[in-house]
């Protein structure tokens, strides 16, 4: 027998805030089994045939079903200079970003433009998009099938952009796209390398804005990691 009660439930879970249907949409075993099958088909997709960001999003938006772009309100797509060989990756959008569809907003943006402008780099000048985008239920972490969908995308992402110097705005990038689990705390403060088709790209990790916010004691390691990537970005001459 159906169970609203259950469904009611998932969507406390998922944060959903706003009704859809006037009828309840009933999510059975049958439609699980379908959307899985739909994951496995897409995880296996040939990205190559994506060439470019409108590709990549029509791709994203109309032949991809999965529940967290069911509960999402925007698509958060990457933002800034495209021509940029700085690229900045965020972590998985929060509500608040969802429902702007931006990459960080209120007091995060504000310090994130207080970071950039430090090292005398704006917004006209990178790039910078999320993990992946749209948000999770509750703000939890990516599950494996999720992890198999999504995160290819963020390294086509990668590959379009092709750049020089690639910055870990927090702690998701590491986790899903270098496999590291062991925390930003312990993983900033040097550069670490990530590998595809094409190149070497070195990353740097740094703490997200709203973690300074929450703990502003970190500046001064954020300070220190500044200086190290404002020394790569002349190194390479990308200023």
């Amino acid at each position: 027998m159906y169970n609203f009660l259950d469904d009611l439930r998932w969507q406390i879970e998922a944060g959903i805030d706003e009704v859809i249907s006037d009828s309840p949409l009933k999510f059975s075993e049958n439609n699980i089994k379908k959307e899985n099958k739909k994951t496995e088909n897409t995880s296996s997709a040939n990205l190559d045939q994506l060439k470019n960001f409108n590709d990549l999003y029509e791709y994203l938006a109309n032949s991809i079903d999965c529940e967290l772009k069911n509960i999402s309100k925007n698509l958060n797509k990457i933002q800034g200079n495209l021509n940029s060989k700085i690229m900045i990756i965020t972590n998985i959008p929060s509500p608040e970003e969802d429902k702007e569809g931006k990459v960080l907003v209120g007091k995060s943006y504000d310090l994130f433009i207080n970071i950039l402008s430090s090292i005398n780099l704006s917004l006209d000048s990178i790039c910078y998009t999320p993990i992946i985008p749209w948000k999770t239920p509750g703000e939890r972490d990516l599950n494996e099938v999720e992890i198999d969908l999504l995160i290819p995308f963020i390294k086509k992402q990668i590959e379009i952009i092709n750049p020089k110097i690639l910055i870990f705005l927090g702690a998701d990038p590491l986790k899903y796209i270098l496999q590291k689990d062991d925390g930003i705390l312990n993983s900033r403060g040097s550069f670490l390398n990530y590998k595809n088709n094409k190149s070497t790209i070195p990353c740097l990790p740094i703490l997200a804005p709203d973690f300074l916010i929450r703990r502003p004691e970190y500046k001064r390691e954020t300070w220190n990691d500044l200086i190290m990537l404002s020394e790569k970005i002349k190194e390479l001459n990308l200023q």
